[in-house]
């Protein structure tokens, strides 16, 4: 029971961490005006409640990897850090940058500021994770070297195109199934609420963007980049899954928080479609990639 409740508090604690995380960086480097104007007094009283809730998703997320894995201290720190910045804001803004003109009012240095914003975040919640939980000890018999000499570099080329295609192939089915099933999102993207059925709006997304494919393919393999650290931290196929998982779904979910990027119908039918496929991806290169025995332990008393 001393445990539950040690958890629970534990918890609580790093949900406020994620809220400070949240809002210090943007005292830091300030939203732009453009984005600001768009958020009304309602959205505002909206978007606290909705940061509470997002922190604590972050804060149960970065526990359980944090637990899970075997390493600790600065090395933990680092790998975890890379995984949550990568996953939550690089990858997620590279597409916000592909899809700009349905956003006028977002520049370019404004995804930039959200990337940099992230690094703020990264650096306050993570090390304080690590240390809540009590893994700010080093793990001095983890030998980084011989973890990487582990992973099968050939396997993983094979494996990599593989999950890239089926990355595109997640993203489309939920894209069209979830998201496009709004008319919100339709009139958003498109300028009309027609629907066309699935082949069709594949191949009219395809002719008015040659590189869509492309595109989505390296944004696929970024995936797998980010997920690195975490495949090599954990030294079981379910935890490596378990643990991508929570971080894929707090990447999709938080996306709830964008009040006035997106209009209300628009947010939901992105946060309830990227939520979902996220999930998957998180577990797909879990399964995929696990590398049996990642973790090499220097025998006791050595």
């Amino acid at each position: 029971m001393r445990n539950i409740v040690g958890d629970i508090l534990r918890i609580l604690a790093l949900t406020v961490v994620f809220v400070v995380g949240i809002m210090v960086p943007t005292l830091i480097i300030p939203v732009s005006s453009e984005i600001t104007s768009r958020v009304t007094e309602d959205m505002q009283n909206t978007i606290f409640g909705l940061m509470l809730l997002v922190s604590l998703l972050g804060a149960i997320a970065l526990s359980i990897n944090v637990k899970l894995s075997e390493w600790g201290g600065i090395k933990l720190i680092l790998a975890l850090g890379l995984s949550f910045w990568g996953i939550e804001y690089f990858v997620a803004q590279i597409e916000t940058l592909y899809f700009r003109e349905a956003f006028p009012f977002m520049t370019n240095m404004e995804i930039l500021n959200i990337m940099l914003r992230g690094v703020i975040t990264t650096i306050i919640v993570v090390p304080l994770t690590v240390i809540i939980l009590g893994k700010r000890k080093a793990t001095e018999n983890i030998i980084i070297k011989e973890v990487l000499a582990k992973i099968e570099i050939k396997s993983w080329v094979k494996k990599a195109p593989v999950f890239a295609l089926l990355y595109i192939i997640i993203y489309l089915f939920f894209g069209y199934y979830v998201a496009w099933q709004f008319e919100a999102v339709r009139l958003f993207y498109s300028g009309t609420t027609e629907q066309l059925n699935f082949m069709s709006q594949i191949i009219v997304t395809i002719k008015e963007r040659p590189l869509f494919l492309l595109y989505h393919f390296i944004r696929g393999l970024l995936w797998i980049v980010f997920s690195v650290p975490i495949i090599l931290m954990n030294s079981s196929r379910m935890k490596t899954m378990i643990s991508l998982m929570l971080l894929f779904i707090y990447h999709g979910f938080q996306i709830i928080m964008a009040q006035g990027i997106f209009p209300p119908d628009v947010l939901i039918g992105h946060t309830i479609e990227t939520t979902i496929s996220a999930c998957i991806y998180g577990g797909l290169i879990g399964y995929m990639f696990y590398v049996p025995d990642s973790n090499i332990l220097s025998d006791i008393g050595n």
